[in-house]
């Protein structure tokens, strides 16, 4: 049995190993999310000590460098002042596994792309030992096998994590990874997992015009480019369906609906008529927000999660429950368990934006720097 001194001096000695490891990293994609990971990278002493860059690119660009980027600042300008390549994505992919076998280092790739050409590269990177961290939805939603392939436990050690693609910041796929792994069985998920619409629905309550709302959600940045894909309720779609695989249930996305609220007639219009053409529904949804509150009611675009099935859309709840109080671009998710069946764990917080995003990520990225190098 070792002696208090000696345990400290392994403590110690493990520490200072930690400290001198860095991770590399390469960020593919330098748009919203990515764009403000460097950022961050860039201005933190502490994420500097951990992390070092070894590469990122945009759609067109790729700067990859093997002993690192000294300097960060920024991204667009340093494709000017170093050599580039055009982004050819298995060829980065190739070089991002060699450079982890010739290294023997840490590699992370993080995706903020939202291609569907990247997402499908994960298996390949995490087979070869390369961790893959990605706010993006587009992986986690694929058909259940191949979601499957990317949580398996491989050889290499190499781990996925998505905690910024159904909670940008909050702590929600965690928590639920943390209670299924504890042998606890998540019987609900349920609450508002959109910013955006509880932005909307909070301006439809003060008097705002439907259009207007949508309008001003748009100019703020809280939409996604084309605000359609938050009206189709797709964006909770897929957030319900990440947090339900999680959970363990064996979902499809083909296996429910979620309710849209864009018009018919502007959903295949251009951006411009499709927000004048709003105005045409403004009188509809103010009847429908003022009858729910002569009621005492509001509306909100929740989602439900459980093991029979997935349901999204629109719901009026009390104006003084704790979903009804919402404001700004908070989301609020509850989780029953067997373990917590009568008092659920809530999670409440800024449901969008790039900060919290780039959070939800560097979350992520230290969870697998604590599980693969601080062996102590």
């Amino acid at each position: 049995m070792k002696s208090v001194a000696e345990e400290s001096k392994i403590y110690h000695v493990g520490k200072a190993a930690f400290a001198e490891q860095k991770a590399d990293v390469f960020v593919a994609g330098i748009g919203t999310v990515g764009g403000e990971l460097l950022n961050q990278l860039e201005t933190s002493p502490l994420l500097q000590k951990e992390y070092r860059l070894i590469g990122f690119c945009n759609s067109k660009l790729a700067l990859l460098k093997s002993d690192g980027l000294r300097s960060l600042s920024f991204s667009n300008s340093l494709f000017k002042k170093q050599p580039v390549q055009p982004t050819r994505w298995n060829e980065i992919v190739r070089w991002i596994i060699n450079h982890r076998k010739e290294s023997g280092r840490n590699v992370l790739f993080v995706d903020a792309t939202g291609s569907r050409e990247v997402a499908l590269l994960y298996v390949n990177l995490l087979k070869e030992g390369v961790h893959v961290v990605t706010p993006s939805k587009l992986a986690n939603t694929m058909p259940q096998s191949y979601f499957d392939e990317l949580v398996a436990k491989r050889p290499s050690g190499s781990i996925f994590k998505y905690e910024a693609a159904a909670g940008a910041g909050l702590p929600v796929v965690s928590t639920i990874e943390s209670m299924v792994n504890n042998g606890d069985e998540i019987q609900e998920i349920s609450g508002v997992l959109s910013g955006t619409m509880t932005y909307l629905f909070g301006q439809l309550e003060k008097g705002v015009l439907f259009s207007d709302a949508v309008r001003k959600a748009y100019d703020n940045g809280y939409t996604e480019p084309d605000p359609r894909d938050d009206l189709s309720g797709e964006d909770v779609a897929r957030k319900c369906l990440i947090l339900a695989r999680t959970a363990g249930f064996k979902m499809e996305r083909e296996s429910f609906k979620a309710e849209d609220q864009t018009p018919d007639e502007l959903k295949q219009v251009s951006l411009d008529d499709f927000f004048n053409g709003l105005k045409n529904v403004d009188a509809e949804w103010s009847k429908r927000v003022a009858d729910q509150k002569a009621k005492g009611k509001v509306l909100r675009y929740i989602g439900t999660v459980r093991p029979d099935g997935i349901r999204v859309g629109v719901q009026a709840v009390d104006s003084d429950s704790p979903l009804g109080t919402l404001k700004g671009a908070d989301n609020m998710i509850s989780i029953r368990s067997r373990y917590y069946s009568q008092s659920p764990i809530t999670i409440q917080g800024p449901g969008a934006g790039k900060e919290v995003t780039a959070q939800g990520v560097l979350a992520d990225m230290r969870y697998i720097i604590l599980q693969t190098v601080a062996k102590y």
